[in-house]
């Protein structure tokens, strides 16, 4: 899709992003962050005792055959501010050179996400991120591909879509086979694009193993209303990997009732459960 002028300037100004909903007041103040995982620390569950270690995940098969086609949407954000990202379908992806118009003075920190219907429903998304410097043209190169990966024609599955990104990816960001999705740095609880300014609970990390059980993690989300009942986003869980990039996965974990969005712990131990099933346990 090519991009008139005026779009363009739309876009380079703010004024063509497409925001999910109004910013509501009533939220805290953003969370602590590390690498751009949002980690808020006043809100750690408490956790369970285990060996520090490498983690070595794959994903399972429940959600692989889950995932049965291409994304419906793309979306680019910077600065991790993903109510104003900017976002396409698989059609309208914009140009090599509107895409540089778009980037141009933003590369410092570049979130790419695809977004994807579960064959149940559910929302689900797989997104990656870009630290570099002001200007730097790889970035570009970054965008483009990922974009270009999000075609139909192209599907088999997610286990290959993955395979076909890190083929795609600069090889300045040293990506190579089999790197994304296996080094499981933790998982946490929020509301979509609301990560940065919402509540956020980590239910699991990879220095605490052991999975929490359904009735724990109801316990430590009590406190967080804006968790259970909101008009945002849907709540999702989302899995965080650092190596070798940040990148991550998510899906939707509560119901939409008379225009909110309820959230289901059962759904995301369910989820865990099966996510954490191929997860390898330290060996002494």
């Amino acid at each position: 899709m090519s991009l008139d002028s005026e779009a363009i300037s739309r876009i380079l100004t703010g004024g063509d992003s497409t925001p999910s909903c109004p910013a509501p007041s009533l939220f805290p103040a953003p969370s602590f962050r590390i690498v751009g995982l949002c980690l808020n620390h006043s809100l750690m569950l408490t956790p369970f005792r285990g060996t520090l270690m490498t983690s070595n995940f794959s994903l399972p098969s429940e959600l692989c055959e889950a995932v049965t086609r291409s994304p419906f949407r793309v979306q680019i954000a910077f600065d991790g501010n993903w109510m104003d990202a900017f976002r396409f379908g698989p059609d309208e992806l914009p140009s090599r050179d509107d895409l540089h118009k778009v980037l141009a003075g933003r590369e410092a920190d570049v979130a790419v996400e695809f977004c994807f219907q579960l064959r149940s429903g559910e929302n689900f998304f797989f997104g990656q991120r870009r630290l570099g410097k002001k200007g730097d043209r790889d970035t570009l190169e970054f965008v483009d591909r990922a974009f270009k990966c999000s075609l139909g024609r192209d599907w088999i599955d997610l286990p290959d879509f993955l395979s076909r990104l890190e083929r795609a990816m600069p090889d300045i960001d040293r990506i190579a086979k089999d790197t994304l999705c296996k080094d499981l740095e933790n998982v946490e609880i929020g509301i979509t694009d609301w990560w940065r300014r919402g509540d956020v609970v980590e239910v699991w990390n990879k220095e605490s193993p052991v999975i929490p059980d359904l009735k724990q993690i109801t316990i430590n989300l009590d406190d967080f209303p804006s968790l259970h009942r909101n008009d945002i986003k849907f709540a999702c869980l989302e899995f965080n990997f650092l190596s070798p990039l940040h990148h991550w996965f998510a899906v939707e974990i509560s119901d939409q009732v008379e225009g909110f969005h309820i959230l289901r712990p059962s759904k995301a131990w369910s989820w865990l459960v099966k996510c954490l099933s191929n997860y390898k346990e330290p060996v002494d």
